[in-house]
């Protein structure tokens, strides 16, 4: 047997037993340790298992546009993102408290106005409770613009769509591009969604992916907007300038008669009928020529149209307004998409990696409405678009169509938008 030494002590042939008050202290400490590991794991668990609500006092915040002189009588509001697999008759127990008859009477409510059985990913729901175990009140954000509300009182329910009360204000972001459009614009300060309504409503005179340059400069007056004192998504871009290559362009929202839309500074609407391109593009791998070797036949031939590299699975969208001619295989062009559209125009978007949900021959679709994605079927050495129009059968060079301007404002709503034009010139550098 081995033995202890202690050089306090005698040579023992076993290890001395505890005394019995260590022995209990031990014990104890013991207990005390399971104690508060047991709390700790139903707490985290708790933490984990729900992320995306947050349960508040109204004296502290809220997250609605319901007045204070009304939010006075409820006693907490849940907020909940809708996520992942929730299945709304779910959500509507664990978080409003409502049985099944109140979801019931709730969805038959509001089947008018919303069909919350379709409840978005992302999206925010809040419960307003008074002193009872039911949500008395639901607010659901439908977009950035509308909140649905739904009222309950006693067993019946109530619905109605509003629109987001926003406090909003007026900011300028000004940039020079150094990279590129996209991060230079984000460092000046404008949002993603922004960033993005800037190169839509220029991209009828410029074409991001490729005519940018360095010492390129912008100007955005934009309407930044909070909601309950906390950050919103921003607002409408109410005038813009962009100067590329030297040439100033110009943007001004204008609301003629009702219907909202951008100007240039003639007065004439930006939109025209065709996009610059159909697509975010790396570069041009063919272009419009009447005589050039094929990549796989090796033959000479003509090719009237574009070829837009890009990676596959690129998302493609209809350069203008019109009506699918076709959609299906066509051979050498692989799944390839055509379409008629005003004034004798077509277009062709060919090699595609599929077609957008939906699409079929005769529908009509809209400038800018996604309709497939690049890919590489057909006689293709890799994935791009190739993209033609023709007038009247014709080959037209996509990158050399010279559309008219845009329709211009009337004699009576032109001094309004002088007006608005001049205040906003002022302030653009």
């Amino acid at each position: 047997m081995h033995q202890i030494y202690s050089p306090k002590r005698k040579i023992l042939d076993e290890p001395e037993k505890p005394r019995p008050r260590r022995k209990f202290l031990r014990w104890f400490f013991l207990l005390i340790f399971i104690f508060i590991a047991y709390k700790s794991f139903f707490w985290l668990k708790a933490v984990f298992e729900k992320p995306n609500v947050q349960e508040i006092s109204l004296s502290q915040t809220h997250s609605s546009p319901v007045p204070p002189s009304v939010t006075e009588k409820y006693s907490a509001v849940i907020n909940y993102t809708v996520s992942t697999g929730d299945i709304p008759a779910d959500v509507f127990s664990t978080q409003g408290k409502l049985d099944a008859n109140d979801t019931t009477a709730l969805l038959v409510s509001a089947q008018d106005v919303y069909d919350f059985t379709n409840l978005k990913i992302g999206r925010n729901l809040r419960f307003y409770f008074e002193n009872e175990p039911r949500a008395t009140r639901l607010e659901y954000d439908r977009d950035t613009e509308r909140v649905i509300i739904v009222e309950r009182s006693g067993e019946n329910f109530s619905a109605r769509e509003e629109k987001i009360d926003y406090a909003v204000s007026q900011e300028i972001a000004t940039g020079t591009i150094d990279n590129f459009f996209y991060a230079d614009a984000l460092e000046a300060g404008l949002s993603e969604s922004t960033v993005l309504e800037v190169g839509d409503i220029f991209s009828f005179d410029i074409d991001f992916t490729t005519e940018i340059q360095a010492g390129d400069a912008f100007s955005i007056i934009y309407e930044k907007r909070t909601r309950d004192g906390e950050k919103a998504p921003d607002g409408k871009i109410l005038a813009g300038k962009f100067v590329n290559v030297g040439t100033p362009f110009y943007a001004y929202y204008f609301d003629n008669n009702g219907k909202g839309g951008y100007y240039d500074a003639e007065g004439r609407v930006l939109e025209r009928q065709f996009l610059k391109a159909p697509l975010s593009y790396r570069h041009i791998s063919s272009g419009f020529t009447g005589a050039r070797m094929h990549p796989i036949t090796r033959k000479i031939s003509a090719h009237y149209q574009i070829d837009y590299a890009a990676p596959s699975g690129t998302p493609v969208v209809a350069s203008a307004h019109g009506t699918i001619a076709s959609a299906g295989w066509e051979g050498g062009w692989g799944n390839m998409i055509r379409l008629t559209h005003d004034n004798g125009y077509t277009t062709h978007y060919g090699h595609l990696s599929a077609f957008a949900k939906g699409i079929r021959s005769g529908m009509r679709v809209s400038r800018g409405q996604l309709i497939g994605y690049v890919g590489s079927t057909g006689w293709s050495t890799g994935p791009h678009l190739d993209y033609g129009i023709k007038l009247n059968g014709t080959p037209v060079n996509p990158l050399k169509l010279n559309l008219p301007k845009g329709e211009p404002l009337n004699e009576e709503s032109m001094p309004q938008f002088e007006e608005i034009k001049k205040q906003y010139a002022e302030l653009l550098p």
